[in-house]
C-alpha cells in the first residue's frame, strides 16, 4: 500500500512549556518530544488510544444510577473514543479535552457521525492547566494518560478537585505484582492506600483482558507506520525506530511485569 502523504504531522500546541511537553511524550511512551510532530502519523490506525470504552461504559452502567451521572470531563481525551462511548450509551454530557490537534478534529467528526456532536465538545488544550479550572463534575475519565498530571499523589489530588462530592473517577493505569519493588508502578495495595489518602473510596476494578494477539496486531500497525515515516523523514529515521522500540517494551511489560486496569473511584465528601 502507498505511503499516505504527511498531512497528520501535528502542528501542536506551541505554548506548552518544556515540562508538559516531556509528560505528553511520556504518555505516549516516548522519552523524547521530538516525536510528538508525528504521533498523529503513528497512530492513525487507533481509534481507542490505551483506554476501554467498553469497560469505561459497563463500569459506570454496573455502579453508578443514571440520575448521578449526567456531566463528565475527559483529559486526555485522545480521539474521543471514551467520550463519545459514554455520551452515545449512556447520554452522558462530555468535555474532552487533549493537547493535540489532530486527535480533537478526529474526535469532533467521529462525535458528528455518531450522532452525538449535542452532547460532546471536544477543545484542544493543555490538561496541566485545565485541570486546575475544571471543577463539579459528576464523571472524570484520565484514561492511559501516564505521568502528565505528576506522580500519583499529584495526580489524584488534581483529579479529585475536578469532582463534586459523590462523583466518580474512572482511571485507567497499571499495578505491579506483589513484592515488586523493581517495577515503575505501585501495587495494587500501594494503589488503594493511595486512593484512600487522596479521598476515594474504591467502586470497581477491572483487570485488562488485552491479549498478546492484541498486541502483536497494534505492534504490526505502528511499525507499519514507522516504515512509512522512515521512508519519507531517514534523516529521522533512529527517532522512528526508537519509539518502535519503546512501543514494543511497554507491551512486553503489560504481557509480563504489570496488570493494566480500570479503576471506578467515588470521590468522598472533603472533610
Amino acid at each position: 500500500m502507498k505511503a499516505q502523504e504527511p498531512s497528520l504531522i501535528i502542528r501542536y500546541n506551541t505554548s506548552m512549556d518544556t515540562k508538559t511537553e516531556q509528560n505528553l511524550a511520556a504518555s505516549m511512551t516516548a522519552d523524547t518530544t521530538a516525536i510528538i510532530p508525528y504521533l498523529a502519523y503513528l497512530l492513525q490506525d487507533f481509534w481507542e488510544l490505551g483506554s476501554s470504552p467498553d469497560d469505561m461504559v459497563e463500569l459506570l452502567a454496573d455502579h453508578v444510577p443514571a440520575g448521578e451521572r449526567q456531566r463528565a470531563l475527559d483529559l486526555g481525551c485522545g480521539k474521543g473514543a471514551v467520550a463519545i462511548a459514554l455520551a452515545k450509551r449512556l447520554a452522558m454530557r462530555v468535555k474532552g479535552i487533549d493537547a493535540i490537534p489532530e486527535f480533537i478534529g478526529q474526535a469532533r467528526s467521529a462525535a458528528i457521525r455518531e450522532g452525538v456532536s449535542d452532547r460532546c465538545s471536544f477543545e484542544i488544550g493543555d490538561i496541566t492547566v485545565r485541570v486546575l479550572s475544571e471543577t463539579g463534575y459528576d464523571c472524570t475519565v484520565y484514561g492511559a494518560v501516564g505521568p502528565v498530571l505528576g506522580e500519583p499523589e499529584a495526580m489524584l489530588a488534581a483529579l479529585r478537585k475536578t469532582l463534586r462530592n459523590g462523583g466518580h473517577l474512572l482511571l485507567d493505569d497499571a499495578y505491579a505484582n506483589d513484592g515488586d519493588t523493581a517495577a515503575p508502578y505501585p501495587t495494587l495495595d500501594a494503589w488503594n492506600s493511595l486512593f484512600e489518602n487522596a479521598g476515594f473510596e474504591i467502586v470497581a476494578c477491572r483487570p485488562s483482558t488485552d491479549s498478546a494477539t492484541d498486541y502483536d496486531k497494534e505492534m504490526g500497525w505502528i511499525a507499519q507506520r514507522v516504515d512509512e515515516l522512515s521512508s519519507m523523514h531517514p534523516e529521522q529515521a533512529d527517532l522512528f525506530a526508537h519509539y518502535l522500540k519503546a512501543q514494543r517494551g511497554e507491551y512486553d511489560e503489560l504481557l509480563n511485569d504489570i496488570v493494566g486496569a480500570t479503576w471506578l473511584l467515588r470521590a468522598r465528601s472533603h472533610r
